[in-house]
């Protein structure tokens, strides 16, 4: 009887103890959350997505309707700019161009055809018909032509695929691969609103992933119309799959039954932060350790490549946000910083535009304004600084690009 006393009493002391342990691990890990918030600015946030918005279903219902938005779905793209489309301050030709006319298949003689892909801000969405960058940069060469790809809301990896599906067939003697500051987070994005909740695209989109050192597409999850229905219907049994390989849904949503306990939490913070590294460092540069960095320069050297292989010259654009022009107002880096770094050193052609506009703007007083896309003088000053490097590179005349297309190799990786 003693002995079963004693060994009841040590079985009691030990679960004393390991709760007492376990109170001060929950306490550590609380102040631990306190630290981590108090001096990181860092928390657990998790934003469980269950559902689409109002917003989203009304603008999912417009498209299963098939109505006349500028933007349609694509089921290789995620989305594109329709045919003949128009809005307050856009309009689209027969292929989907932001343009007032057509191109033939191959440019006159004497032309030197510019082909320019990327987002908004390639379609410079800041500014109506006349005004954009492309139309600006004509109107100060008239050997030049130049086309617009632009998406809004895309990313360099739909550039890419829309590049390979309709660009080389126009035959471009140079292509602008453009990439603004912002796009790191959509390389590793699926579903626009696990990003970005506010979007008014709540679309599926294809991204590109590293697979054993290989960059490999990863196809857009929703193929058809009759998807989105089914999507609708039930988003709580889309809305997992379509988050399987989205970066933003496995680092957010994933609220479980033991949040309440801090060890929890802190872990989820600890693995996000340090384990798996995010995209940006506490700096507010890239991380070139991330997967979105390693993501982004593979497709931007891969779109590059492509371009020589099908006799074109690429030409890197980097687009810096009103953020970033404010930074280089003060001295201070960039968040591209790291990526233009490493692009140059490694011998890609790349025009930041953020070097024009510290020349025709040397005051920033672009960046004191309110907007989110380049208003019309961003769009002049962008067209004048392509055109300044153009010239200094030779690239206003056929004879030019030949002659540059000759002595640029893809830099190896």
């Amino acid at each position: 009887m003693p002995s079963q006393l004693s060994t009841r009493k040590k079985i009691a002391f030990s679960l004393v103890l390991l709760a007492c342990l376990w109170l001060l691990v929950e306490l550590t890990c609380l102040g631990g959350l306190w630290a981590l918030k108090r001096y990181k600015n860092l928390e657990y946030q998790p934003k469980v997505v269950e559902d689409l918005n109002d917003k989203h279903k009304g603008i999912l219902a417009a498209q299963i309707a098939d109505t006349s938005s500028y933007l349609v779905f694509d089921p290789d793209l995620g989305w594109t700019i329709r045919p003949y489309g128009s809005k307050a301050q856009f309009k689209a030709n027969s292929k989907g161009l932001r343009a007032t006319r057509e191109y033939d298949l191959r440019p006159a003689p004497g032309i030197v055809r510019v082909a320019a892909f990327g987002d908004s801000f390639t379609h410079a969405s800041g500014v109506a018909t006349g005004y954009t960058w492309e139309e600006k940069l004509e109107a100060l060469d008239p050997g030049l032509e130049v086309m617009n790809f632009g998406i809004p809301g895309s990313d360099p990896g739909q550039a890419l695929l829309r590049y390979r599906r309709e660009g080389v067939q126009y035959h471009p003697a140079v292509v602008l691969i453009g990439f603004m500051s912002e796009n790191i987070n959509r390389m590793v994005n699926i579903f626009r609103p696990f990003y970005f909740a506010r979007s008014g695209l709540p679309f599926s989109k294809p991204r590109f992933a590293l697979e054993g050192g290989r960059l490999v597409l990863i196809e857009n999850p929703i193929k058809s119309i009759d998807r989105y229905r089914e999507l609708l219907k039930d988003p709580g049994q889309w809305l997992p799959r379509l988050g399987e390989r989205d970066y933003f849904y496995q680092r957010r949503h994933r609220r479980s039954r033991c949040d309440f306990l801090p060890s929890v939490r802190f872990a989820r913070v600890f693995e996000d932060q340090y384990l798996n590294q995010p995209i940006f460092q506490p700096d507010g540069l890239y991380n070139t350790r991330s997967e979105a960095y390693q993501v982004t320069f593979r497709v931007l050297d891969q779109f590059y490549r492509e371009a020589l292989a099908n006799g074109s010259l690429p030409i890197l654009v980097m687009y810096p946000q009103r953020k970033d022009i404010r930074l280089r107002h003060k001295g201070e880096k960039v968040m591209y910083q790291p990526l233009l770094d490493e692009l140059r050193q490694r011998g890609y052609r790349v025009i930041d535009l953020g070097d024009g506009f510290q020349r025709y703007d040397p005051q920033a007083e672009m960046a004191g304004k309110n907007f989110l896309h380049y208003p019309r003088e961003g769009n002049e000053m962008e067209a004048r600084w392509i055109h300044d490097v153009m010239l200094q590179q030779g690239l206003t005349r056929p004879d030019g690009v030949r002659k540059a297309l000759a002595s640029t190799h893809a830099p190896g990786i």
